[in-house]
C-alpha cells in the first residue's frame, strides 16, 4: 500500500469521525435548548395560572388553570422546582406567614433551573 492512499484512507476516517463527533454534539444542544425553552413556556404559563388564581381565588377557571399548569411542571421541573411548589402550596394552605419567602424560593428555583443567576434576590409576593 503507498503512502499517498494510506493518508487518504486516513483523512477519509478522520473526516467521517468529525463529522459523526459533530453531528453528536449538535443534536445535543439542540435537545437542552428545546427542552429548557419548553420549561421556560411551562414556568411562564404556570406563573400567569398563579397570578389569575391569586387576583380572584374565587374563579374555577384559574383554579383549574393553575391545576392544570401545576401538572404539567410536575413533568418538566427538577425535583428542586417540584419542592418548592409544594412548599409553597402548603404554606398558602395553612394560609402561614411564611407565603411570600415560599413564593421567593419558588421563583428562585425556577430561575436557577433556568440556569438564570441571583446574587440577591428580593423576597417577591403576590399582590392584587
Amino acid at each position: 500500500m503507498s503512502i499517498p492512499l494510506l493518508i487518504s484512507i486516513l483523512s477519509g476516517a478522520v473526516a467521517i469521525t468529525v463529522s459523526i463527533i459533530g453531528a453528536w454534539f449538535a443534536n445535543r444542544n439542540s435537545i437542552i435548548l428545546q427542552t429548557r425553552k419548553l420549561k421556560e413556556e411551562h414556568y411562564v404559563a404556570f406563573l400567569e395560572a398563579l397570578h389569575n388564581l391569586a387576583s380572584d381565588n374565587q374563579s374555577t377557571k384559574y383554579g383549574k388553570e393553575y391545576t392544570y399548569a401545576r401538572d404539567k411542571l410536575l413533568l418538566i421541573a427538577s425535583e428542586d422546582v417540584i419542592k418548592m411548589m409544594i412548599l409553597f402550596e402548603a404554606e398558602v394552605r395553612d394560609q402561614n406567614n411564611l407565603h411570600d419567602e415560599c413564593l421567593t424560593e419558588l421563583i428562585k428555583s425556577i430561575r436557577k433551573d433556568l440556569r438564570l443567576r441571583d446574587k440577591s434576590f428580593p423576597i417577591v409576593g403576590l399582590r392584587k
